[in-house]
């Protein structure tokens, strides 16, 4: 009876790569990512500033991509062979460039939130703290907890743990971005286009 679990389960391990969970954190970036396109475009229709909104989307799509592909691998550039003291994985090595590119991006960013309706800068703060906790603050701690394999109990559970976070900080920013659209008066309609036969 265990055979379907081994054979079948990873698929739906949130602490797995390559699976329906990432397929679903990847859906979930790039609706995401669309809306805040949405949200720049209009901006410029408006005759607003939009370069805050465009660079948001950019920084979504990404983060689709990364999703996808595990990208971030490539943040270990110039920390080959680097092992943080206390961790048995050089594979966690890529912690180090993220916290300082997360850093700079909420520094750019944080002045830019202070301009928004307060509620959508509220859920925006709630999503990035939701999700930047479970990204970086349980992979930090996963770091400290995982073994050669991977599979002791203790990393599994912060492992599911920090993939929930992010799924949860992802869906929180995209309810923020369909609340702010709606509360701007932003509908989106799909149209098929019609054609004439004479």
């Amino acid at each position: 009876m265990t055979d379907p679990v081994n054979r079948f389960g990873h698929l739906f391990d949130l602490s797995r790569e390559m699976n329906a969970p990432t397929w679903y954190s990847v859906l979930q970036l790039f609706a995401t990512a669309c809306t805040l396109m949405v949200a720049a475009r209009v901006q410029q229709i408006r005759s607003l500033p939009s370069i805050a909104w465009w660079g948001l989307s950019a920084i979504f799509l990404y983060m689709s991509l990364d999703e996808a592909t595990e990208m971030h691998g490539l943040w270990r550039t110039g920390f080959e062979g680097y092992l943080i003291p206390g961790t048995s994985h050089v594979f966690f090595s890529w912690i180090i460039p993220a916290i300082i590119v997360v850093s700079i991006i909420g520094l750019i960013y944080v002045r830019w939130l202070f301009s928004l309706p307060r509620r959508t800068a509220v859920l925006f703060f709630i999503a990035g703290a939701v999700f930047v906790t479970g990204a970086l603050g349980f992979e930090i701690i996963g770091a400290f907890l995982a073994d050669e394999t991977f599979f002791n109990l203790s990393y599994l559970i912060v492992s599911t743990l920090e993939e929930t976070l992010e799924l949860s900080g992802i869906l929180i920013m995209l309810y923020a971005m369909l609340d702010y659209l709606q509360r701007q008066d932003i509908k989106i309609a799909f149209a098929a286009e019609q054609t004439t036969s004479d």
